[in-house]
């Protein structure tokens, strides 16, 4: 009975730290997330004024429109209240980014990023910041804050995914009335800027726990599939770096597309996590632990 007793606080115990240390995985991801998000509704302004910089007799069209101005505020808000640690407050704004965006589908409001890409966005935010504090609740803990180098790497993500939008504008040249832009030296900015991307995002993650840190890569891996995948749907979705999407003129599969892709990888990835932190955990026997005792 000792030892059936003592099996039955392991796996209670067991549970209780997986669940913490999911629950710290989704709100690392999800802060990541918001903030990529923040900068991919910032690229647009970046572009144009970098446009303006080189070419300054050129009249600027209008950037974003109310629409998109509404967003950047909404993202720039969201993200002040992450870093204020009032991650409710945050879960509310993604989840309310996330049905505005519906709203803006189902009016049938025409968007230059293809229908359904921007609440997807918000739904990426959202689904983690919510589930980390539903864990959270469930388990009588209080939200841990995540540590100031990650917010640095975080920090350093927004900046190369936002500013590298002035790429091309900056490789543009002018022969005489009209310009000219070489594909190549965008494609290696947009490649090189999602390498930087991925790397601040991995140092932003080797800021945690040895355990939270592993789930933070595999909802990384999750995160990064459905961004790749989307890129097969829309022109200007994440970032331009595939130019004439397969996807394009199928937009239920552009989104389904996607689902599916992070489904598969969350999964094999929390699969992976359990045999790695299983035998650890089982190696260590009741009798182990009467005897110790």
């Amino acid at each position: 009975m000792a030892q059936a007793a003592i099996v039955r606080r392991m796996a209670a115990a067991r549970t209780t730290t997986d669940a913490g240390a999911w629950g710290l995985a989704m709100a690392a991801v999800g802060t990541l997330a918001a903030v990529l998000v923040l900068a991919r509704q910032a690229r647009p302004v970046v572009e144009a004024a970098a446009w303006s910089w080189r070419f300054a007799e050129q009249t600027p069209t209008p950037i974003i429109g109310p629409i998109g101005t509404a967003r950047l505020a909404g993202w720039v808000l969201l993200v002040a209240a992450l870093v204020a640690g009032w991650r409710l407050a945050a879960a509310l704004g993604a989840g309310a980014a996330a049905l505005a965006e519906l709203a803006v589908l189902m009016t049938g409001v025409r968007d230059h990023a293809g229908p359904g890409w921007h609440l997807l966005l918000a739904v990426v935010v959202a689904v983690p910041l919510c589930g980390s504090l539903l864990l959270a609740a469930n388990g009588g803990r209080e939200q841990r804050p995540l540590p100031g180098r990650f917010w640095a790497a975080a920090a350093a993500v927004g900046l190369c995914a936002a500013l590298s939008a002035a790429g091309t504008p900056l490789v543009a040249e002018r022969f005489g009335d009209s310009i000219f832009i070489s594909n190549i030296p965008v494609a290696r900015i947009g490649f090189g800027a999602l390498a930087f991307i991925a790397l601040f995002s991995l140092v932003a993650v080797s800021r945690l726990p040895a355990a939270v840190r592993r789930r933070a890569v595999v909802l990384l891996a999750t995160l990064a599939v459905v961004l790749a995948t989307t890129q097969l749907g829309y022109d200007r979705s994440f970032m331009s770096v595939v130019d004439y999407p397969v996807l394009r003129n199928q937009p239920v599969m552009a989104l389904v597309l996607p689902a599916v892709a992070a489904t598969v990888v969350l999964a094999l990835g929390a699969l992976a996590v359990r045999l790695r932190e299983g035998p650890a955990v089982m190696d260590c026997s009741p009798g182990d632990h009467l005897r110790s005792s």
